[in-house]
């Protein structure tokens, strides 16, 4: 069954032309407007078609099943994100190692508060480990740990750099969701941004005495 859905996905077409790729948006368009109505369950073909005001055929020249269209909801999600932590990144190349971390994780926040309810659904109704779409820990390991090895004192130890970059993905990608998904409304923002910070800035100092400690507030 996984492997006939990786085929499918494989032969879906992709939208080259501005009129196919509108086309493609609106069906997207059209699966995020009833994945807030129902949840994925409400999401049919004969749904978006009569939601996008294409033909069925249209849908599945594009999208030949659901996964497919999981699939391209994640990666135009992830494409908003790498396109903001890319920024984030350019602009805090000279910085410090505390800096980077407030940086990136304001970038997680932007890319997910401008619509906290979608990214609540991506996460909670629509299949997380599709094809295509690569975790965020994973894409980034090695632009952190380039970052990192720029900004640390050489460890005893090369892969030690693996173990802070791999730490660095994690908490920047749960705490980043966390502060737009799941704070506390008693805690405001600016307060759970900098706790989040300290939190990211002591685990990698746990790893090695060339982490400088977190500032105090």
């Amino acid at each position: 069954m996984k492997q006939n859905a990786k085929r499918s996905w494989s032969r879906r077409r992709k939208p080259v032309q501005q009129r196919s790729r509108v086309t493609v948006d609106a069906m997207l368009d059209a699966a995020v407007k009833l994945l807030r109505r129902g949840g994925a369950a409400a999401i049919t073909t004969n749904r978006i078609a009569e939601t996008a005001g294409v033909s069925i055929g249209s849908v599945y020249q594009y999208f030949p099943n659901k996964h497919a269209l999981f699939v391209a909801l994640h990666e135009r999600h992830i494409s908003i994100v790498d396109a903001v932590m890319r920024r984030r990144l350019e602009e805090c190349a000279e910085s410090s190692l505390q800096r980077l971390v407030e940086s990136l994780l304001d970038g997680m926040v932007e890319a997910h508060a401008a619509d906290p309810e979608l990214s609540e659904l991506l996460q909670s109704e629509v299949p997380h480990r599709a094809d295509g779409s690569v975790e965020f820990s994973i894409r980034y390991h090695s632009v952190f740990r380039a970052a990192l090895a720029q900004r640390l004192a050489p460890p005893a130890r090369k892969l030690d750099f693996d173990i802070h970059a791999f730490l660095l993905a994690n908490l920047i990608d749960a705490l980043g969701h966390a502060l737009v998904l799941r704070r506390p409304r008693r805690v405001s923002l600016a307060r759970a941004k900098r706790a989040c910070s300290r939190a990211i800035l002591a685990c990698l100092a746990s790893l090695s005495t060339a982490v400088p400690p977190p500032d105090t507030p």
